[in-house]
Order: structure tokens, then C-alpha cells, then sequence
């Protein structure tokens, strides 16, 4: 209907020439009419543009050809005039319909081909599939006839729904499109037709092929990387529970043999102590607590980061007076060792964890005293640069290879060191404290031999 009218339109306006008073050759007339055709085929299509030049030929002939307002042709040069217009305007409708037609596929299969892309991205990107394939649903009964569009797969608990109330849902039977890759179905898409109900074309139904074909193929992408981050995840967890064992076999060890050493000798009740000897195993007693407390608290806090939970509770504190308490905690720890602070004056307060940014220092110093000779000199900096506070603690130890300071961040690694002497979970749980503050943590050699662990805090969160 609708290009049948259009058809009029176009053919009765420049029909409308005939009324004005000049008088209008039959060859104007036809020119005129041949933009009449061109019009509707344009607007409408084909079949406007037929119905435009058969209606134009018997205009052009009763109103402009003589004798007017007759179908009789007086002269065979008319009749000639008549065939050849009505076979050229048949003919340029029919070209510029199927242009016209040819574009508008064209642009569509563009739309549908960058939206597949677009869709096909979005669910590699790590955005839910449900949403994805929401959107996908509805511009599924945008592009096409369809009431309502249904796609089920295994990665969605739910199947997910898109529907056009203004079609009405058809009581037929949906047509079920899968979703098939590597021979093996992912999913379906379920389309039903609206009342009444139109058929899809093959043409639309070979796109949505399409799409279920190249989504099939992006949801088992999806599968296939979440299926390997549980292996990776898998394989992490089993090193870090071998790891872990190890580390408790020994480091845990330890300090409880310690412990046990000299609780057993202070309840001996044949052996004779000094108090002086009294003290002496009651202060490795507290040593020894101390570093056992230390390392479960490293554990603990390892599990929290490997959970997402170390996160900071922070507020303006000043880090050189964490510096000094720390380092007037561990004293007892330098008694071979000569430690100098250099502090610079007016450091400003930084938003930190004082409990957390206290384990830091205190890793760090720990592990500078693992590692040095006796009598060589620790070193810890604190000063201002641009808008950070850089902390730094050095050492005189045999330092660490460029290629391994990065690893050695790494839980359970203590590089090419002694292994005997710790877990390897200071610098791992240091780095993640720093980092949990927007700050960062890094390794450079000393000038004098050794190592430097630099770390910086921002002074705004």
C-alpha cells in the first residue's frame, strides 16, 4: 500500500503541471515525469517506481500528448516518444530502486558487522555476559521482526530476555538458532515472531547465524581463560601452600626450639644459674616470642593480601617518629651493628596506617641486620621529594643482582641469600602495605656495597 502511494504522489504533483495556463511541450512533460519516477523509487523502492512510471505514461499521454485529455495518440512519432519514455523511466527506476536497496544493505551488514564487533569486544573486556548479551538481545529485536529474544548459555544462571510489546508474542513455536563452536553447543538463541506473526528473511536469518556463531566463539573464549585463571590460580595456591610448609618446618621451628631450650634449663632443677645466666635465657625467651610473633603476623597478613583484604586505615602521622619508635623497639636487634638515622628536620605528616607502615620499617630493618656482616653500619634516610616522603634503609650486606631485586618481592623468596635466614615474606608483605598506601617500593645497590630498599609515600591520599 504504502508504495502505491507513494507512487500517486509523486505522479499526480507533476500531474499538476497540466493546470498551469502556459502550455507545457510533451517533451518538458516527460523529463518532469522521469523525476516523478525517480522520486518514488527512491522514497519507496521498485515497486513504487513501476507503479510511478505506468501511472506517468498515462499522464504524460492524456494530458500532454495530442489529443489531450484522450488515451489516442494522433501522431507515430508520439507513440514512439510514449514507448521510449515509459521504457526508459521503467528501466532508470528499476537501477536507482536496486542502488538504493544495494546501500541500504550495505549500510546495514556495516551496523551489524560493528556490532558484532562491539559486542564481541565487550564480552573478551571482562564485562559480565549477562549484560553483554542483554544488549545484544535487544538490538537483536531492533534489527529484525522479532516479539521477544531469548539466549540461554552456560555462563548465565538465568536466560536472558529481550522483548518488543508493541509486536505481541506469537503462539508458534520459537526458532531456535545454537550456538555452536568447536562441536560443541554454548548456548541458544530462542526468536519469536510477533502477531502477526512475519516470517524472518534467509538474508536475516543467516545474519543471526552469524552473530551465534562468532558469540559462541566469544563466550567459550571466556570459559576457556576463566577454566586457565583457576589453573594459574591453582598452581599459585599449591606453591604458596608448599612454600608455606616449608616455611613453617623451619622458620616456625625455630624460634620455639629456642624457646623450648631455655624454658627447660630455667626449670631444671640441678643446674645452677646467675642471675645474670636467669636473665640472659629469659631475655631470649622474649627474643625469640618476639620473632615468632613477628613471623605468624607476616603469615597472617600474607593470607589478607592474597584475600584483597589489606587495606589501610589511615590518617595524618609523622613517619619519622615511626622510625625512631621502631627503631628503639628493635635495639636489643643492633647490638652488632651500628645504626644511624638520618632524619631531616620538618618532615611533613603523611596519611598512613602507623600499625602497618611500623611492620614495614620494621621487615626492612630486620632484614638489613639478617643479612650484614657484624660491626658494618644500617642506614635509615627519611626526606622529602616534590610531593612524596622517601624512606631509606641500607646496608652493608653482599646486596642483591639486578635481575633479582624485582623477585625477590615475591612471597617465599629470599634470592641468591641464605635461605636459613627467614621466610622470605618481608619485602612481600612490605610492598603490599606501600602500595595499599598509593606509594611504591624498589631496589637499588649501595654506594659502599650492599643494598638499599627505597620506599615512597604520597603526602596526599
Amino acid at each position: 500500500m504504502w508504495p502505491a502511494l507513494v507512487a500517486i504522489a509523486f505522479a499526480g504533483a507533476t500531474t499538476s503541471l497540466a493546470a498551469l495556463p502556459t502550455g507545457i511541450s510533451t517533451a518538458s512533460a516527460a523529463l518532469v515525469y522521469v523525476l516523478a519516477v525517480t522520486g518514488a523509487s527512491a522514497v519507496a523502492g521498485l515497486r513504487a517506481g513501476l507503479v510511478a512510471s505506468i501511472l506517468s505514461f498515462l499522464a504524460l499521454n492524456f494530458f500532454f500528448t495530442e489529443p489531450v485529455h484522450t488515451l489516442n495518440v494522433a501522431k507515430p512519432e508520439d507513440l514512439v516518444a510514449l514507448s521510449v519514455f515509459l521504457v526508459v523511466s521503467v528501466t532508470f527506476g528499476s537501477l536507482l530502486a536496486s542502488a538504493v536497496s544495494q546501500r541500504t544493505r550495505a549500510e546495514r551488514r556495516e551496523r551489524e558487522a560493528l556490532l558484532l564487533q562491539r559486542f564481541g569486544t565487550r564480552l573478551l573486556s571482562g564485562e559480565p555476559p549477562a549484560e553483554v548479551l542483554g544488549s545484544f538481545a535487544s538490538a537483536v529485536t531492533e534489527l529484525f521482526p522479532i516479539a521477544r529474544c531469548e539466549i540461554r548459555t552456560e555462563l548465565t544462571e538465568e536466560p536472558v530476555v529481550s522483548e518488543r510489546p508493541d509486536l505481541g508474542v506469537s503462539t508458534e513455536p520459537p526458532e531456535v538458532i545454537p550456538m555452536v563452536t568447536m562441536d560443541r553447543e554454548v548456548g541458544q538463541i530462542l526468536l519469536y515472531g510477533g502477531q502477526p506473526s512475519r516470517r524472518m528473511a534467509e538474508e536475516e536469518r543467516g545474519v543471526v547465524r552469524t552473530f551465534a556463531s562468532q558469540m559462541g566463539l566469544a563466550l567459550e573464549g571466556i570459559r576457556l581463560g576463566t577454566e586457565a585463571t583457576n589453573a594459574r590460580m591453582e598452581a599459585e595456591t599449591n606453591s604458596l601452600r608448599a612454600a608455606l610448609f616449608s616455611s613453617v618446618t623451619h622458620d616456625l621451628r625455630t624460634p620455639l626450639a629456642s624457646i623450648t631450650a631455655s624454658v627447660t634449663s630455667l626449670q631444671d632443677g640441678d643446674a645452677s644459674f646467675t642471675a645474670e645466666d636467669r636473665h640472659d635465657l629469659l631475655e631470649t625467651i622474649r627474643q625469640e616470642a618476639d620473632r615468632l610473633n613477628r613471623l605468624v603476623g607476616n603469615l597472617l597478613d600474607l593470607s589478607r593480601m592474597r584475600a584483597g583484604a589489606l587495606v589501610p586505615s589511615t590518617k595524618p602521622a609523622a613517619i619519622d617518629e615511626v622510625i625512631e619508635g621502631v627503631v628503639a623497639r628493635l635495639q636489643p636487634l643492633f647490638a652488632r651493628h651500628e645504626i644511624h638515622l638520618k632524619l631531616r628536620p620538618n618532615l611533613p605528616n603523611v596519611p598512613i596506617d602507623v600499625v602497618q607502615m611500623d611492620q614495614v620499617v620494621t621487615n626492612l630493618l630486620e632484614n638489613a641486620v639478617k643479612f650484614s656482616p657484624q660491626g658494618t653500619p644500617i642506614t635509615v634516610s627519611a626526606s622529602r621529594w616534590q610531593d612524596v616522603v622517601e624512606v631509606r634503609v641500607s646496608d652493608r650486606g653482599p646486596g642483591i643482582a639486578q635481575e633479582e631485586r624485582e623477585h625477590v618481592f615475591e612471597p617465599f623468596v629470599r634470592g641468591d641469600q641464605d635461605a636459613s635466614k627467614g621466610a622470605g615474606l618481608g619485602l612481600s608483605i612490605g610492598r603490599a602495605i606501600v602500595e595499599s598506601h598509593g606509594g611504591r617500593i624498589w631496589i637499588e645497590g649501595t654506594a659502599a656495597g650492599g643494598t638499599t630498599v627505597v620506599f615512597q609515600l604520597p603526602l596526599k591520599n
